[in-house]
């Protein structure tokens, strides 16, 4: 292994892997832009997954986006009839990695599918940091150590930073939203009453996820409170957004289904709060600025909790955080079902009331 810290001045191009997830791409941002005021006469590619691509398109710092398919190519490789499709698709992707001829990689993933990418571009550099899963290290021919756990995920990728003389830390969270996005947010809400407070209930996890009856509980009282209340999610969490509306004499707006990762991104900028199990539109909001009411159970707010002024609620049980995508104990998920509504609008209606006291 080589020594750190490397200076890259001479370096002709720096490709950075952090393929997903949105959570991820959002903690990446300060890297991006401490690596960028570090070497900014380097151009700098990014290699991400084609799902969060959108959410950073057009960033300042970041000279192209290397775009994968993967879980699509996944998809298709299930239908005989799309696999030769499939396969040129993935050779072009292939020789979009090595036609660059980048000679700095810098891996922030550590699994084995990012060793495979940090591969495939042929640098003589390959950079990451020390705890990489799935023998992921391997593949690098500088290990960066990690600080002493636990730490935030940012702090964790900052250091990958330091190791190639990026030192000067630039903790900037942009996310480039252009005049388009942020004009279909304001027609979006333009007649939702202030404060705008947005709901999401989704994630991955079924272990991250609150009960239904609690959401309609805290939409009921918000909405009774003269809030105007929306109800943000993908397609999937259509039936979910469906059962904490039903029969609420004021139901929030439901704008499930309807936003692409930008308009989004522009509708958490032009709220008030947000309130959230940890999901990636957690992390969006959070590096928005926009206050963020967020409900941790197994996984831990230290590692993967919202930047900035955001309150986290959790119950100090002793499994908590497991990290755990299912619950070990009966499938009872102590930790999200012991959060109160109570408590969840009392940390709501705080930080909304700092809000007005700003205004």
């Amino acid at each position: 292994m080589g020594a750190l810290p490397i200076r890259l001045d001479g370096a002709r191009r720096i490709l950075l892997v952090k393929p997903s997830a949105l959570g991820d791409v959002v903690h990446t941002l300060p890297v991006v832009a401490t690596l960028k005021r570090r070497y900014p006469h380097v151009p700098l590619d990014w290699l991400i997954e084609e799902e969060a691509a959108p959410l950073v398109e057009g960033h300042p710092a970041v000279a192209a986006f290397v775009v994968s398919g993967r879980h699509r190519w996944q998809r298709q490789a299930w239908h005989p009839r799309l696999i030769p499709a499939t396969l040129r698709e993935i050779r072009t992707f292939v020789g979009e990695v090595r036609r660059p001829g980048y000679d700095v990689v810098l891996d922030l993933q550590g699994l084995f599918k990012s060793a495979l990418y940090v591969l495939a571009a042929g640098a003589s550099l390959r950079v990451g940091l020390a705890d990489g899963r799935e023998g992921a290290s391997w593949a690098l021919t500088h290990r960066v150590p990690v600080p002493p756990q636990p730490v935030h995920a940012v702090e964790r990728y900052l250091a990958l930073a330091a190791a190639v003389d990026a030192r000067e830390t630039v903790r900037d969270f942009t996310i480039p939203l252009d005049a388009g996005d942020l004009e279909a947010a304001r027609t979006l809400l333009a007649d939702v009453p202030r404060p705008r407070v947005v709901l999401h209930p989704a994630a991955r996890w079924d272990t991250k996820l609150w009960e239904v009856e609690r959401w309609r509980a805290v939409a009921a009282s918000l909405g009774a409170e003269g809030a105007g209340v929306l109800l943000t999610g993908s397609r999937a969490d259509a039936p979910m957004a469906r059962a904490i509306c039903e029969g609420l004499q004021l139901a929030p707006r439901s704008l499930v289904g309807q936003l692409s990762l930008k308009h989004l991104a522009a509708v958490l900028r032009g709220v008030d709060l947000m309130i959230t199990v940890d999901s990636g539109p957690m992390h969006i909001a959070a590096a928005l600025g926009t206050r963020v009411v967020a409900l941790f159970g197994p996984t831990d707010p230290a590692r993967t909790g919202p930047v900035g002024g955001g309150r986290v609620l959790r119950q100090p049980i002793p499994c908590s955080p497991c990290l755990e995508r299912r619950c070990r104990i009966a499938d009872t998920r102590r930790c999200m079902r012991d959060l109160a509504a109570s408590d969840v609008l009392v940390a709501a209606r705080d930080l909304l009331a700092g809000a007005a006291r700003e205004v």
